[in-house]
């Protein structure tokens, strides 16, 4: 019993950090890339350079979300998002089987430095869809298979591409918003 209310305690004291007195954003958790990724991706907070693919730290759960990449440098990417496989994370997204993405290589619009990518993920209907924003304005759209298990948002980099995540808006505010309805990714974490 007291251990249950230790790891109670432990999930109050992150969650709400202003009960402990706490700085402000001390303990709260971040939707950041992990360390799923490949060998040759480096990662430096939300930047994601190299040669390979990166995961975010936390799968998409909610019925909702949306998230933005900046190209900080052009070169080949794909951003979207896939599911947890063996498969390794040196290839590029478009490789994989169990990934739903937009690939530069693929796309009619040219994407050049300072860009902003938006996604959104809709789990709310019969097949999830993933949509691509260019600078705000709807792009693509792409139904996944409606067997998906737990997706990451990922990207992947190649030829010198730079990308710079934000998944959350609360770091810095998203350039161009999420479409109604649709909140930022959120931090979710196994309570017990």
């Amino acid at each position: 019993m007291a251990d249950q209310l230790g790891k109670l305690f432990c999930c109050i004291r992150v969650y709400c950090p202003c009960l402990f007195n706490a700085p402000q954003g001390y303990g709260i958790p971040l939707v950041t890339f992990s360390d799923r990724k490949g060998k040759r991706v480096r990662i430096s907070n939300y930047f994601v350079a190299g040669n390979g693919t990166a995961l975010a730290n936390v799968p998409l759960v909610q019925n909702r979300a949306y998230w933005e990449i900046k190209v900080v440098e052009a070169g080949k990417f794909c951003v979207g998002v896939c599911e947890l496989t063996k498969t390794t994370l040196d290839s590029q997204l478009s490789d994989r089987k169990r990934s739903w993405v937009f690939s530069s290589k693929a796309m009619k619009t040219t994407i050049k430095k300072g860009d902003f990518l938006g996604l959104s993920y809709d789990l709310s209907d019969i097949r999830p869809v993933l949509k691509l924003y260019i600078n705000g304005k709807l792009v693509r759209t792409m139904q996944c298979s409606k067997d998906a298990g737990d997706v990451y948002p990922a990207v992947s980099v190649s030829d010198g591409c730079v990308l710079e995540a934000n998944f959350e808006g609360s770091v810095d505010k998203f350039q161009y918003g999420p479409p109604n309805t649709f909140p930022p990714i959120m931090f979710t974490r196994d309570i017990l």
